[in-house]
């Protein structure tokens, strides 16, 4: 059984936290884009990648300590000046000055987020996906098709145009993208980056007509395998509460740590 660890471990939070928030420095810095930009925000990293893009958002913010309304009023304006509302994914764990502040500006809540972690375990370096599932690393000239299946597996549309998928492409994915495979034809996708001996799952996605045989466990498992072996202590995902990808991962032996909730504060 995986390590297991205490909900009120503060200390790890802001590993996990801070972990989050440089991935998002480095998806900015890697964007093949200049739209996307990223600033420290309130201890944490606020991301504009297009208004009304999921990146778009701030995280890890509050984990240090009290924040100042001046910070606030900041990370605020970094949003609005770009026609964004303003919008945090916020850990529970954050410091009480953060809630305060959210309370009093009138956020609403739009969203919730399970964080789900697992110690990983030199056992778990041994893994191999069963035929006639596999796992490919996505080279750097697949990136483009990597996008577009991701973004088919989402949305359920089976012609991925290239403008639909041009934000996820200009991101350009930091760490490591696979291709989910059945029987040699990709199938699904997922990627993985490693902050601070913390690997960050995500992007988990599989095509509809190839759902319920495993592959997105196929995924998690070859990711916490790749992880074990760069010597990673932790695997982290979000997921959705109640979603198919909350019960692969609790099948993967990863538990909820803490439940994120996704606010937002409108454009004034």
């Amino acid at each position: 059984m995986p390590t297991s660890f205490s909900t009120a471990d503060l200390a790890l939070a802001r590993r996990i936290e801070a972990a989050e928030a440089a991935n998002g420095f480095a998806l900015v810095r890697n964007a093949r884009s200049t739209l996307v930009e990223a600033v420290p925000a309130a201890g944490g990293c606020a991301i504009f990648a297009g208004v009304g893009s999921p990146m778009t958002h701030a995280l890890g913010i509050g984990m240090d300590g009290p924040v100042s309304t001046e910070e606030f009023d900041g990370m605020e304006e970094f949003f609005q000046s770009r026609g964004s509302a303003s919008l945090i994914d916020l850990c529970p764990l954050a410091d009480a000055t953060v809630i305060e502040q959210v309370m009093s500006r009138g956020y609403r809540v739009i969203e919730f987020n399970n964080l789900m972690l697992r110690h990983l375990e030199a056992a778990d370096a041994t893994y191999k996906a069963p035929e006639p599932l596999g796992v490919a690393l996505s080279a750097d000239d697949r990136y483009a098709e990597w996008c577009r299946l991701v973004m088919r597996g989402f949305s359920g549309v089976a012609d991925m145009p290239d403008e639909a998928a041009e934000v996820l492409i200009n991101l350009n994915t930091v760490g490591q993208s696979f291709f989910g495979e059945i029987a040699g034809e990709p199938r699904g996708g997922a990627a993985m980056a490693i902050q601070g001996q913390i690997a960050l799952l995500f992007g988990d996605s599989t095509l509809a007509e190839a759902r319920g045989q495993g592959l997105q466990t196929a995924l998690i498992r070859h990711r916490v395998a790749q992880a074990a072996r760069a010597g990673c202590e932790w695997a982290v995902a979000c997921v959705v509460p109640g979603t198919a990808s909350h019960r692969n991962y609790e099948r993967c032996g990863f538990q909820l740590f803490y439940m994120r909730v996704n606010v937002q504060r409108d454009v004034e």
